[in-house]
């Protein structure tokens, strides 16, 4: 069996990005199941929770590998530069959004199982609307990140390396102009 060989660190980034995109933007599945099935409530919390933290830990690995590709694709405009930078920044919020999103719902999670039935009430709906707000606000911060980065590659043209070599030449490709994209010849 011949298997790929394993691209570097900077060619890491499109392999590792895409498994915290689609885990944190599945979290609120469990989460609308656990207001539903009251018999197994915390088990559908628990597995938001892990698809939470899981999804955030690997943010952590995207924007790492993110940055080691940034090194070495080289800037050849100032488009480009900008390009990626806000790419980078937004990234970067996103990480930092599903932190906080993930703690808000942590906490919350938590508060609510430690009150009494009559507080539980009052705390669920104003800890529930408070963990929907964070959520919602990290998830079209990430959505926007993914975008930017979708621009990089399909407009921009800019790949990270995923053979053994890690030269800038073989991660920069020239850019392609959006009218040329439906060449049928």
């Amino acid at each position: 069996m011949n298997l790929p060989p394993i691209p570097p660190l900077e060619g890491l980034h499109p392999i590792v990005v895409h498994f915290p995109i689609g885990i944190l933007l599945i979290a609120w599945i469990p989460m609308v199941i656990a207001i539903i099935d009251k018999k197994r409530r915390h088990t559908w919390f628990a597995s938001a929770a892990m698809l939470l933290i899981v999804g955030t830990i690997g943010a952590f690995a995207a924007v790492f590998t993110g940055e080691a590709t940034e090194d070495i694709v080289g800037e050849s405009s100032q488009l480009i530069h900008d390009a990626i930078h806000e790419h980078e920044e937004a990234a970067e919020l996103a990480r930092n959004l599903f932190i906080a999103a993930t703690i808000v719902f942590l906490v919350v999670w938590g508060v609510g199982a430690k009150i009494n039935e009559k507080k539980r009430m009052m705390v669920g709906i104003a800890g529930g609307a408070l963990v929907v707000a964070s959520y919602s606000v990290a998830c079209v911060s990430l959505m926007n990140a993914g975008h930017l980065g979708g621009e990089l590659v399909h407009i921009h043209g800019i790949h990270a390396p995923i053979g053994s070599s890690s030269t800038p030449s073989a991660s920069l490709s020239t850019p392609r102009s959006i009218e040329h994209e439906d060449d049928d010849d």
